[in-house]
């Protein structure tokens, strides 16, 4: 492959048709909190620039070669422009993966989240064993084991295989992942998503309220873990598990401040636009990770429209969300930290001293949350600022919507945030009715901890007492009463919680005084995020203003 193939195949990765696939890439590739996710930030494909990769067999991962009926371990690995080079041998180990199993990850098979699988184009020759060097042109697909469902997070097939892949592979491989919540589905615990997110301090503590859609009952009991994975201190207040039973054929959500809202008459947008005009409708009726990524590449602060038929009657419904924050986000927010050098810690002490609303307000100043308007009078009015949910895992979300007072055809709402800050895979408005639903609060019946810290009661009330998880690997296996919903019925469980982290940071060196005065502007936070992805595409020109 000569340079020239290169530089088109590069050209073809960068089109407006794949520019989607480049922003899911980039959050691969360079969006982890700084200490606590070591991804690498990777801005050209010269072998000078890719020391990152050339570590790679420093690693505890194995990288399995599959070719054809072979199956080889490749060791020693490097990595270029143009080939994967490597030390070639027979399989000395169990391999945990293959692509028709369907299972769940089972106790004590955790090596299989270790694996990357690494398969040749079936017209390739037969590889002699010791040193080799494999055209990346000769590499069909790419397969990351995801730990929740044993399955692949990461395949990419055809000509889009290359550096960019296999550097989103490494990323993939050595980020430090950020789960807090884990459920029993009746066989294992299966990861559920993050609780709290973005409450980094006590005085901005706040109540959550996560579904959890994979829990199931066994042995009489519900059971999930609560775990610190990152460089953090979390102190959790309250860790109640909430029992709402409800009709067959309809479901329910809580919303942000707790109550639960009965949904079953889903109805899908007339329109949906981004703020360029960019008709979005497709990507946000069904479920399927098809998701918008906040990225006009126009707009620092970005957006959607959307239209919904206003019945005749009713004036009120609950919008429903399928969203997640994005890696990108946690990567920006990581380099502002990493700014203050060794004062990160002195003025992250001042930011806990300041009052709430002053700490809400300047989330709000950086675009920080997704916050929902309704057109009133033809103007833009908030309904509600939605808290982050964290990167790692999508959560439905609903939102109530008061339109008695909109005299109009059709309900207009926005979505707006910072620059690649949030993305949304579904939306959609819902005009169920309210209806009484038995609502059942559960409390512990034990809490366990690493080094079998008892934190039952801590965990039964807001009451400052706090289970204490300060350090990194520390978990907690709850279990709570299961009682079966009434004949007719169905049983969704929340996890309730209230609670707040802390970041643990090294950073060196003098705070970048200057950088750091651009922050105080309401909305920088987004125009920096904006261009830094253009600085990553090579669009320069197009940056202004910073």
């Amino acid at each position: 492959m000569d340079i020239k193939t290169i530089s088109t195949a590069m050209g073809k990765l960068f089109t407006p048709s794949r520019k989607k696939n480049i922003s899911y890439f980039l959050m691969f590739l360079m969006l982890i909190q700084l200490d606590s996710c070591q991804y690498f930030m990777v801005k050209n494909v010269g072998t000078k620039r890719l020391p990152a990769l050339n570590r790679i067999g420093d690693f505890y991962k194995v990288f399995i070669l599959h070719n054809g009926d072979q199956v080889y371990d490749l060791t020693h690995i490097s990595v270029d422009e143009f080939k994967v080079s490597g030390q070639l041998e027979q399989i000395s180990y169990k391999v945990h993966y293959n692509k028709d199993r369907k299972l769940r990850i089972k106790t004590g098979e955790k090596e299989i989240l270790h694996e990357v699988h690494i398969y040749l184009k079936s017209d390739n020759r037969d590889l002699p064993l010791g040193s080799v060097d494999i055209p990346i042109q000769s590499i069909e697909k790419i397969s990351v084991i995801n730990e929740d469902v044993g399955r692949e997070i990461l395949t990419v097939v055809g000509s889009v295989v290359g550096v960019f892949v296999l550097i989103g592979v490494i990323a993939l491989l050595t980020k430090s992942s950020c789960p807090f919540v884990y459920t029993h589905d009746g066989q294992s615990f299966v990861f559920e998503g993050e609780i709290f997110g973005g409450a980094i301090g006590a005085n901005l503590q706040r109540e959550d309220y996560l579904p959890l859609p994979s829990i199931k009952a066994h042995d009489g009991v519900y059971s999930l873990r609560i775990s610190n994975e990152l460089k953090e201190r979390q102190y959790t207040d309250l860790a109640q598990l909430i029992a709402v039973e409800h009709p067959k054929g309809t479901k329910v959500l809580m919303d942000k401040n707790g109550q639960v809202r009965l949904l079953g008459n889903e109805v899908m947008p007339l329109k949906a636009n981004s703020f360029n005009g960019t008709d979005i409708k497709a990507s946000l009726e069904r479920k399927d990770n098809d998701a918008y990524l906040f990225n006009d590449e126009d707009f620092s602060q970005n957006g959607i429209y959307l239209t919904f038929k206003k019945p005749a009657g009713l004036t009120g419904g609950n919008l429903v969300l399928k969203a997640q924050n994005t890696l990108w986000g946690d990567y920006l927010m990581g380099t502002f930290f990493s700014k203050f050098g060794s004062r990160f810690d002195p003025w992250m002490e001042k930011q806990f001293k300041l009052p709430t609303s002053e700490r809400l307000q300047e989330q709000r100043r950086a675009d920080i949350p997704l916050t929902i308007y309704l057109k009133q009078d033809g103007q833009w009015k908030p309904v509600e600022y939605l808290n982050p949910v964290g990167p790692l895992a999508y959560r439905e979300l609903v939102v109530p919507i008061d339109f008695s007072t909109v005299d109009a055809e059709n309900i207009e709402l926005k979505l707006e945030t910072g620059f690649m800050f949030w993305q949304i895979d579904y939306a959609a408005l819902d005009y169920t009715p309210g209806a009484k639903l038995t609502i059942n609060r559960l409390n512990p019946l034990q809490a366990l901890g690493t080094g079998n810290q008892n934190w039952t009661q801590a965990l039964k009330g807001i009451d400052g007492n706090y289970m204490a998880q300060e350090t990194s690997n520390q978990v907690t296996e709850i279990v709570y009463p299961a009682d079966p919903a009434p004949k007719g019925m169905v049983q969704s469980l929340f996890l309730h919680t209230s609670g707040y982290y802390e970041l643990i940071r090294e950073f060196q060196g003098a705070p970048q005084i200057l950088e750091l005065n651009k922050f105080r502007v309401p909305g920088y936070f987004s125009e920096y995020s904006r261009a830094e992805y253009l600085k990553f595409l090579g669009k320069e020109e197009m940056i202004t203003g910073l």
